[in-house]
């Protein structure tokens, strides 16, 4: 790879300028002399020497130190021999090829030096360098010299020089960077290898048809040379046109439905009831959710979850397990590599117990990867198995549909490392707070759960809390009751294989990541709707019951009302044997054990810290003044569930007196009457247009949205674009250029130094910025 940057030199988006002390830099670590090889994101890692290894323990906010036995069997494979408080979730661990420290981000925003050499005291913490907000993905250059660090929430990419442990640039222009991977080409030289960051959300591909359609965002990589330089190239990874499934689009078409705004998603208009182009459409998918890189053998490998959001959303052409492929030297995208691990699945025959067996488990958040020569091992998050591969003609596959390998792990894996020799493989369990180690010369598990870190105390908060977040992320299942006192490293999703989705496809997280928000636009029979960030679900600051009003057209009470997407949506049985005590503003709690504590891990789902700004009182005013009444509150929203007993419209289910429903029906709650005042919960700002095509009317002859939208959430509001039910903003900006209030644009009653402060201020909005007093408080005060 030396001649990159010579080869880049003079194109628009890549023109290498070195400072003098990016010159000093290059000359200081051109002269390396380790064995290094192309590094990567990872939360978990071995010792160049291979003796030992690091496992992050999120929850715990710790690293372990594992002394590695490469022949010993069970929990002898594994010897704990130290566990260090680096800091507040941890994120990335590098470790340095001379083994003498490792680097740890975590999302205080911080990089945390360990070090690993007996000439220091061992194990113990080195030195914190302060970089941008919520550090994610690491890694070191081939000598070790100078580690890059993504900052997700800053936008920026940090460059620290290892030897002096601090910061030498810190590089703007990112988008919610994630994962880093640096190359190798083995001169043990740095100075001409290529850095490759990953955006996590996927971008508007410009001239799609728009946000909600399957080919309407791209994801984006972004290279840039070794030292202080402006970027090399941006990188594209194009959606997939079909993916290799097809859909029934009939009911969005106008000779099957009369009541369709509009026939967009209709591939035939032309076509009747069993119209084959309808019945069987092809499907597409766009890459996102990029959480890995991975440098191997000249290629740059690249996991997703793919999103598909054009109707019908439906488990098998919603989510797909996509894998990229970039050539490092020319940085392009090798299209005709790209595969969806998940066509090739849907062949493979279904178990004949399939409570016993991993077999056509799909690939749900393939959020992890390594290899070995032509060996691939990819981490299935939700389905707790790691996927071998190998490639075929230059793609990736898994084999001939009867010899599909997969090895069971222990619970939600999120990183993996595999040995020098291809061996063996070690994965990051999050929720089973524990290492598995696979051997992968035999297909064999090893260990699933040799323990990283302790597990909370049988019937405690926080084992509940846990159950909650093993409930959230599992694409398999969990019993619906008896949790509190069960161990949970006993607990094998496989004996409650399709409870969340239909064979793995999905879990919450695949929508949700960390409980956020995927950034995408999906289109329901109701219309288009942005995936919500479920951090302002509960207030942080006040009693949990303190509630939002959950979707964009209130039409649901409390996450127990979801569990009829798991069987609507996602193809599974949910978690409860009793489906009917389930429905829109339904039971809150006592539905099952396990909603009871998802509902408990989401009330605990933490917003992301946004970069500070020094002085925006100016900005603090203008909201103040404009925004407050709906946006303000402990959740940064008004809408808040006051109302007394059981609003839904089913037989021997009492309503409150004062609940008004909505006009144009679908259970929407306009409003909340009390005492002679009122709370209105659906607001109109003018982003609902009735003739946007999008407003396809499936349900009925009025589209949920003529009324107003359910007030959204501003906590975190800098990292949740795109903006309004439809996504049609792209950027904060636009947000004031088409939000209407008193009659105008926020734009037109602003000017632009006040839009300018007001921007700023938005923003800073996250957990630790004080809110202000809402409609909502007013409404509740007597």
């Amino acid at each position: 790879m030396k001649n990159i940057t010579k080869a880049n030199n003079t194109s628009a988006e890549g023109i290498f300028k070195l400072s003098k002390i990016t010159a000093m830099l290059m000359l200081g670590l051109a002269m390396g002399s380790v064995n290094a090889e192309p590094s990567r994101s990872t939360t978990i890692a071995m010792t160049k020497d291979e003796t030992h290894l690091l496992n992050l323990n999120q929850d715990s906010h710790s690293v372990t130190v594992f002394k590695i036995n490469a022949a010993g069997s069970g929990a002898n494979a594994l010897k704990k021999i130290a566990e260090i408080a680096v800091g507040f979730e941890p994120q990335c661990v590098a470790v340095k090829p001379d083994n003498s420290e490792a680097y740890i981000t975590t999302a205080d925003g911080s990089v945390v030096v360990i070090s690993l050499a007996a000439g220091d005291t061992p194990f113990s913490v080195l030195k914190r360098i302060a970089v941008g907000t919520e550090p994610r993905g690491c890694a070191l250059t081939p000598t070790g010299n100078v580690l890059y660090v993504a900052n997700h929430t800053s936008g920026t990419v940090s460059i620290i020089d290892t030897a002096t442990r601090k910061v030498l640039k810190t590089v703007a222009g990112f988008n919610r960077p994630y994962a880093v991977a640096i190359s190798d080409n083995g001169n043990n030289s740095d100075t001409d290898e290529t850095i490759f960051v990953s955006d996590f959300l996927a971008e508007l591909t410009p001239s799609s048809p728009g946000e909600p359609f399957d080919t309407g965002k791209r994801g984006v990589i972004r290279a840039f040379p070794f030292g202080l330089a402006v970027f090399l190239k941006k990188i594209i990874l194009s959606p997939l046109p079909d993916v290799g499934f097809t859909a029934d689009r009939s009911a969005f078409c106008p000779l099957t439905n009369a009541n369709l705004q509009s026939e967009v998603y209709c591939p035939d208009v032309t076509g009747g009831a069993g119209d084959p182009d309808n019945v069987n459409a092809p499907q597409g998918a766009f890459p996102n959710q990029l959480h890995a890189l991975l440098i191997h053998d000249n290629k740059l490998y690249v996991p997703s979850i793919g999103a598909a959001p054009a109707p019908p959303v439906k488990f098998n052409v919603n989510v797909q397990a996509l894998v990229h492929v970039v050539n490092p030297v020319t940085l392009a995208e090798i299209k005709a590599n790209t595969v969806n691990l998940n066509a090739q699945i849907k062949t493979e025959a279904a178990p004949a117990d399939p409570f016993s067996s991993l077999g056509k488990l799909f690939g749900n958040d393939i959020i992890a990867v390594d290899a070995k020569a032509n060996s691939f091992a990819l981490v299935s998050r939700g389905g707790n198995y790691v996927l071998r591969a190998g490639l075929v003609g230059g793609k990736l596959s898994i084999g001939a549909p009867d010899q599909v390998v997969r090895l069971q792990t222990g619970h939600i894996p999120t990183g993996i490392a595999i040995s020098s020799d291809g061996g063996r493989a070690y994965t990051n369990n999050l929720v089973g707070r524990s290492v598995s180690v696979l051997n992968l010369a035999t297909n064999t598990v090893v260990a699933r759960d040799i323990e990283s870190t302790p597990l909370p105390l049988l019937g405690s908060f926080e084992h509940n809390l846990l159950m909650g977040k093993l409930t959230f992320f599992t694409a398999l299942g969990v019993p619906d009751n008896g949790l509190s006192n069960v161990a949970i490293r006993s607990i094998n999703p496989l004996k409650f294989r399709g409870k969340q989705s239909d064979n793995a496809w999905s879990s919450c997280a695949s929508c949700h990541p960390s409980g956020l928000a995927d950034g995408v636009t999906w289109i329901f029979a109701d219309g288009p709707r942005q995936t919500i960030a479920l951090d302002a679900t509960y207030s942080k600051r006040s009693a949990a019951h303190d509630t939002r009003l959950l979707n964009w057209s209130a039409v649901r009470g409390s996450n127990t009302d979801f569990n009829n997407n798991s069987r609507g949506v996602q193809g599974g049985l949910g978690f409860t044997t009793n489906p009917a005590a389930v429905f829109n503003h339904g039971p809150t709690q006592g539905v099952s054990e396990a909603l009871d504590d998802e509902t408990l891990w989401i009330q605990s789902v933490r917003p992301l810290q946004m970069p500070r700004q020094a002085n925006v009182t100016a900005g603090r005013a203008i909201f103040q003044d404009n925004c407050a009444a709906c946006h303000g509150g402990a959740k940064w929203t008004k809408s808040q569930i006051l109302y007394r007993d059981n609003p839904a419209l089913i037989a021997g289910a009492p309503r409150d007196p004062g609940v008004t429903l909505a006009a144009s029906g679908g259970g929407q709650i306009q409003s909340f009457t009390l005492d002679g005042a009122t709370l209105a919960y659906l607001e109109k700002i003018s982003t609902f247009t009735g003739a946007n095509p999008l407003e396809i009317k499936a349900n009925g002859t009025k589209a949920l949205g003529v009324d107003g939208f359910n007030v959204p959430s501003l906590l975190g509001v800098r990292y949740n674009a795109p903006y309004f039910h439809d996504g049609s903003a792209t950027q904060l900006a636009d947000v004031l250029n088409k939000h209407k209030l008193n009659g105008g644009t926020i734009a037109d009653q602003l000017d632009a130094t006040q839009r300018a402060n007001l921007l700023k201020f938005l923003n800073t909005i996250d957990g630790r910025t004080a809110p202000f007093r809402s409609e909502a408080d007013d409404f509740r005060a007597p």
